[in-house]
């Protein structure tokens, strides 16, 4: 492909897609109580017209599976090139200097939550198609891209086009939903609750979600506690990170952390483990003492499972790592909501196991959320060579090679497979944090990677 024809392209038609990420950003597809034919809530289902309207405009044959998934043929025959994305995201959460929906384009970049998580790397997969075909670029083989609507949580839209509408399934794939180059391994995922029964009045929450970082976490104590908790907080090595408020009688501790993506936790601050940590330090009685106890004893402020025992490593991706992405109470059971990143020589299950033991006799109930498969495919495959090859053609880096990830993509979907994108080596993440933003110089580069390996693996 020809690099100056797609910059042309894009300078033409530059007001045409930030108007497209504008669009999509602004529907709230974050998960909602089901509606009649709408699994997800009427955001997602919202998010899917989106992308089946655009499809059609691009002359794709589409087809809606009752609001679970949409799917989108390119060409005849049989689908050989398969692009794995989702228009559902993560709630906004606090710290946002503008709105998270309005899809806020500066002179620099474009401001809004999904811009990095996937919706933007859906506009330029499809502006992708678009410049191919408005181009007449010759393609043999049929590309069909699947979109969505469940990945931030259960994956259940893609468990029912997989196991209910049993597609048939694309040779071959990519998912643009991690970075550049291409992440040929993925951990395996397991999210779990650990819950028990309270019979005492404990306020307490943090967190909105199992694979986000909490970016804060507050508790109400007794008023009698204020003294102890200043003075705590004082001697903490994060006290920037604490505020009080003397409310109603009860004192009030806020916990501010650093959100990011629990398959990039070492990127962000764990509110609801610095809280615990300050709480640790008080005279505290009770349940809520035990509730605090248990967590300083079984997680505390580590990232790698290290208190849980279930610590690992490999060579392909590294450490193992646990989150704790919320805490709540409800209905008289407090609830940690726990995710862990596998590396791919263990399995999902020796990990469990592992889990169980540690909290045998503590009065916690163990509950299996969810979980997905590791995804490994060869380095000297001939995809993910292909997808090399076109990542260094556009971008003249040679240096940087396939690499792994705690990200939990589509891939692991379908068989060969791998997660292609988005993001660039030198590009600042802000994926599931608050002011998530793409800078549009970036957004070109993105186009000109996809249509290249579009090409390559459909010509």
């Amino acid at each position: 492909m020809y690099k100056e024809q797609i910059r042309e392209y894009f300078d033409k038609h530059f007001d045409e897609v930030l108007a497209s990420m504008k669009e999509i950003i602004s529907i709230d597809s974050t998960g909602q109580a089901p509606l009649e034919g709408m699994p997800f809530g009427e955001g997602s289902a919202k998010a899917l017209k989106w992308g089946a309207d655009f499809g059609e405009k691009l002359g794709m044959t589409v087809k809606n599976f009752d609001n679970y998934v949409i799917h989108m043929d390119f060409k005849e025959g049989a689908p050989k090139l398969g692009i794995l994305s989702h228009l559902d995201v993560v709630p906004a959460g606090d710290g946002w200097n503008t709105d998270p929906w309005g899809g806020i384009i500066t002179d620099k970049e474009i401001i809004g939550r999904g811009v990095l998580d996937d919706k933007g790397p859906i506009v330029a997969c499809l502006y992708a198609m678009k410049i191919l075909k408005d181009l007449n670029v010759p393609l043999s083989r049929r590309v069909r891209v699947i979109l969505g609507t469940n990945e931030e949580t259960d994956w259940r839209c893609m468990n029912y086009y997989i196991n209910e509408v049993k597609p048939e399934r694309p040779t071959v794939a990519f998912s643009p939903d991690s970075n550049f180059p291409v992440t040929y391994a993925e951990m395996g995922l397991l999210q779990y609750t650990l819950t028990r029964e309270i019979s005492e009045t404990i306020e307490i929450e943090g967190g909105s979600a199992f694979n986000s970082v909490p970016s804060s976490a507050k508790v109400v104590l007794d008023a009698s506690l204020e003294e102890a908790l200043a003075k705590a907080i004082a001697e903490s090595a994060e006290s920037a990170a604490y505020e009080t408020e003397v409310k109603d009688g009860k004192v009030v501790l806020h916990a501010h952390g650093v959100s990011a993506h629990a398959a990039h936790l070492y990127d962000g601050k764990n509110a609801i483990s610095l809280m615990m940590d300050v709480l640790g330090k008080l005279p505290l009685t009770g349940e809520l003492k035990e509730v605090v106890d248990f967590y300083n004893e079984h997680f505390g402020l580590c990232m790698y499972g290290e208190k849980m025992d279930v610590a690992c490593s490999d060579e392909d991706c590294g450490p193992l790592t646990l989150n704790i992405g919320k805490i709540l109470v409800e209905d008289g059971k407090l609830v940690f909501c726990c995710d862990s990143r596998i590396p791919v020589a263990y399995t999902i299950e020796s990990i469990e196991e592992k889990v169980q033991a540690k909290i045998a006799g503590t009065g916690y109930e163990y509950k299996k959320v969810s979980t997905e498969r590791p995804l490994y495919v060869p380095k000297d495959s001939e995809l993910v060579q292909t997808l090399m090859a076109a990542y260094a053609k556009v971008t003249g880096d040679y240096e940087s090679q396939p690499a792994s990830s705690g990200g939990a993509t589509y891939s692991r979907a379908i068989d060969n497979c791998v997660a292609f994108g988005c993001l660039l080596p030198d590009q600042v993440d802000t994926m599931h944090q608050a002011n998530e933003a793409l800078e549009i110089e970036k957004l070109e580069i993105w186009l000109e990677i996809l249509v290249e390996a579009i090409y390559q693996l459909a010509k």
